[in-house]
């Protein structure tokens, strides 16, 4: 997205919204004391004031309604629970806290699928949550999952293109990019017409979950001629390279566009995405669509190509606990070595926005303990500089030991490695 069209973006954004976007039925948290602004220097995270160092850690905060992400649901948002474990974080000297932002209708970020501005009783709920994230001093990274389905970024967005099926239009179509870009700034502008000091408060936003494209859906599945998609070049759809430099070109314009339409809103704010390992879907890499077997159609963005990016930081998903020879080609997928010295070379910091263990791997949660503990120290010494767990107390998910599992041994142990 160009400077002139972000701006002009933006103008639009304030006449549709207006004050009208937040009803939020809350009190002001502007009485409460304004956050240290989080920004990078030299690779990592510091306090943009003062050049104090800060190291993210902490949780991802998620309830399911459904089987699906609730947390800020109007009709099951639960405050009491989340200001218990704000305060329990607190406590424990954890600073950061993860959160996602449901993108359908009737419960989620916008509350119909005519609606032409984000739901006021669901925002009224996030900011809620983000005030007494404030008073508590920790800091809340809001995953921006998909696009909202709604009239308003649908006609952004415009029709489904040829040649592009499912997820892969969110990155390979200009109208997607575009739609994407304009709720990115419409979630920072609700906050900061709400209260702009509780811009501090937000860490970083993210522009998905485990961002990521389908090779079973078109363009990737296709295996003859050509597509010209958003950053106009033709790309050989019977080429594993062409195909691969298509995701990684596109996935680089999307993170930009999105980028830059947050920052017109809020100059100083931090932008990231995060994926998981090609290992993790069964691949051995990039550029390997059609030579790796494997059943899961997906593949996530190269972090190689995000390093060149507009991102503050890259975040990359472990859930190799307990399993040396999987955490090693966790990193072989990923082309770890040249992915740091990429980031290294353009100052951004690395972070494990997810890490946990499976019933399925440590069958109690000691061994579950012991292992994520073996795995934080794995990826500290590889130079990355935040971690948070998944998850902390989401019961909902039976297959997974969360931080609270049982007797919060867990928790414990990630308490004393963070405090040490």
């Amino acid at each position: 997205m160009s400077a002139a069209r972000t701006r002009w973006t933006l103008a639009v954004l304030l006449v549709i919204g207006g004050s009208d976007v937040i009803d939020a039925g809350v009190p002001s948290a502007a009485r409460q004391p304004v956050m240290p602004r989080i920004g990078v220097r030299d690779g990592s995270f510091a306090e943009v004031s003062s050049g104090r160092p800060f190291h993210p850690c902490g949780f991802n905060y998620i309830r399911l309604r459904g089987g699906w992400h609730g947390t800020f649901a109007p009709q099951s948002y639960d405050a009491g629970r989340a200001e218990a474990m704000l305060a329990d974080l607190a406590r424990r000297g954890f600073n950061t806290v993860r959160v996602f932002i449901d993108h359908r209708a009737p419960n989620g970020v916008v509350a119909a699928a005519d609606a032409e501005q984000l739901s006021p009783k669901y925002m009224a709920n996030f900011l809620d949550f983000l005030g007494r994230a404030r008073r508590h001093k920790v800091y809340v990274v809001p995953s921006l999952i998909h696009l909202p389905i709604n009239r308003r970024y649908g006609q952004i967005a415009g029709p489904a293109p040829e040649k592009m099926g499912g997820v892969n239009r969110c990155y390979l179509h200009q109208g997607d990019i575009d739609a994407k870009a304009w709720y990115a700034a419409d979630f920072v502008t609700a906050i900061k017409q709400h209260d702009p000091d509780l811009l501090p408060a937000v860490f970083a936003y993210e522009l998905d979950n485990e961002t990521h494209f389908v090779a079973t859906r078109p363009p990737f599945s296709l295996t003859e001629g050509t597509l010209t998609p958003a950053d106009g070049k033709s790309y050989d759809l019977s080429s594993q390279a062409d195909l691969q430099e298509m995701a990684d070109s596109h996935v680089v314009r999307w993170a930009d566009a999105c980028v830059e339409a947050v920052r017109a809103v809020d100059p100083e704010a931090m932008v990231s995405t995060n994926v998981f390992t090609f290992r993790a879907v069964g691949r051995s890499g990039p550029g390997r669509l059609r030579a790796d077997q494997t059943r899961d159609g997906r593949f996530p963005a190269r972090p190689l190509a995000l390093a060149r990016s507009k991102l503050s930081y890259l975040d990359v998903h472990f859930y190799s606990a307990g399993d040396d020879e999987m955490f090693r080609r966790d990193l072989q997928s990923i082309e770890f070595e040249a992915f740091q010295a990429a980031c290294r070379q353009a100052g951004k910091p690395m972070i494990v926005g997810e890490f946990g263990s499976f019933k399925s791997a440590q069958k109690t949660v000691a061994d579950a303990a012991t292992a994520v503990a073996d795995l934080l120290e794995k990826v500290r010494r590889r130079g990355f500089v935040g971690f948070l767990y998944w998850t902390y107390d989401t019961d909902e998910q039976a297959y997974i030991w969360n931080a609270r599992s049982q007797q919060g041994e867990i928790l414990e142990t990630l308490t004393r490695a963070f405090t040490q």
